[in-house]
């Protein structure tokens, strides 16, 4: 007796998903997501090349929002990978004279929170060596997804 119930409430059960299933619309693969193409293309993103103007004369991009990390307006290439022990960022940001002065002709200076002041002279905080998790090589590339932000 348990048998046949159990095979019962299992046809049943078979039964309505195959009434749910002959009802169901069709979703194709380019009606998923935010990209419009279907999931099988393989995407093929223009080309980019950063400026090829030197570091020192690329200039300061604005930042996205008030507080942002300042973007790198320049290639990276040759300062990758960035370790504790050689960072070459450091040979043109690392001036902590300069620190909060805006100079034209001379790469932007660590900002004070990077350093930590000891007896009354600035160190580098060391903690601080990966510069590429928060300032980012910035290229003139269009947006591959549509973006309306707006910093208030």
């Amino acid at each position: 007796m348990k048998k046949a119930w159990t095979s019962a409430i299992a046809l049943a059960v078979l039964a309505g998903f195959t009434a749910l299933s002959v009802g169901a619309a069709e979703v194709r693969d380019d009606a998923i997501g935010l990209s419009k193409t279907s999931v099988f293309d393989v995407p093929s993103p223009d080309a980019f090349a950063y400026s090829d103007k030197a570091p020192n004369k690329s200039g300061v991009l604005p930042r996205a929002y008030e507080g942002a990390p300042p973007e790198i307006p320049h290639s990276i290439d040759e300062f990758v990978p960035i370790k504790a022990d050689e960072n070459s960022c450091l040979g043109c940001h690392d001036k902590p004279a300069l620190m909060g002065k805006k100079i034209k002709e001379m790469a932007t200076a660590m900002p004070e929170s990077h350093y930590t002041s000891v007896d009354g002279k600035w160190q580098r905080n060391n903690n601080r060596y990966v510069c590429t998790q928060c300032h980012v090589p910035q290229a003139n590339v269009k947006d591959l997804v549509g973006n309306t932000f707006k910093a208030q």
